[in-house]
């Protein structure tokens, strides 16, 4: 799908947002939502070629608008170990009580699961390319240390999925913002900043305390 769309594909997204947060997704139907957008279903076919299609448009516009709320939110943050923080608890935050989670998973709970199973392929994708660029302008300002951002990426954009339908039952509940904050701010934000060992890093970090003298180049 195109990531620029028109008024009146809009008009469409929001008719169909509107009507999925009432009944859920498969008693949304492309005639009531070409009603409520006032077009015909033609339009919508023409546009976005089918329902399914048109769903998935929806939930990636609203993930990219959550996305654009957390970069306000971060530049709010002073010092770059604060805007981690703040990022990343309203992504947590937001993957879990946004009303197309909330509401989808009130109407229709039967088909919320499966929903954003399938879907959250794409939903995941979308946040490792917003976590990757973050921290890529972050290295780039000499903010964060310099390292491969895509597998931290992927870890966080998980993490932010997994909790949106399952928040508790581990040793964090991140129901509980202070325990959730707490979590982000020694566990996430370290990550964020240093990144993933790799092997050689640990056996070089392992050799050099088994063997002090020679990683100083001096003599025994």
């Amino acid at each position: 799908m195109p990531e620029r769309y028109d008024s009146v594909d809009e008009s469409i997204m929001d008719a169909a947002l509107d009507r999925i947060l009432q009944v859920g997704i498969r008693r949304a139907s492309l005639e009531d939502i070409a009603r409520r957008a006032g077009i015909n279903r033609i339009t919508i076919h023409r546009r976005f070629a089918g329902k399914d299609n048109l769903v998935e448009a929806v939930l990636e516009r609203e993930t990219r608008r959550m996305l654009t709320e957390v970069t306000a939110i971060a530049t709010t943050a002073s010092g770059v170990e604060a805007q981690l923080e703040e990022t990343i608890l309203h992504v947590l935050l937001q993957t879990r009580i946004h009303r197309l989670v909330t509401q989808l998973l009130r109407v229709a709970p039967e088909e919320a699961l499966g929903f954003y199973t399938v879907q959250g392929e794409r939903l995941v994708a979308i946040g490792i390319d917003y976590i990757v660029g973050m921290l890529t302008h972050a290295q780039a300002a000499g903010l964060v240390d310099r390292y491969d951002p895509r597998p931290v990426a992927e870890l966080v954009a998980r993490l932010a999925h997994s909790l949106m339908l399952t928040p508790g039952g581990g040793s964090v509940d991140f129901t509980d913002p202070e325990l959730a904050r707490a979590f982000v701010r020694h566990s996430i934000v370290p990550l964020m900043k240093h990144g993933i060992a790799t092997t050689t890093e640990e056996v070089t970090d392992d050799d050099d305390r088994a063997h002090p003298h020679q990683a100083s180049g001096k003599a025994t």
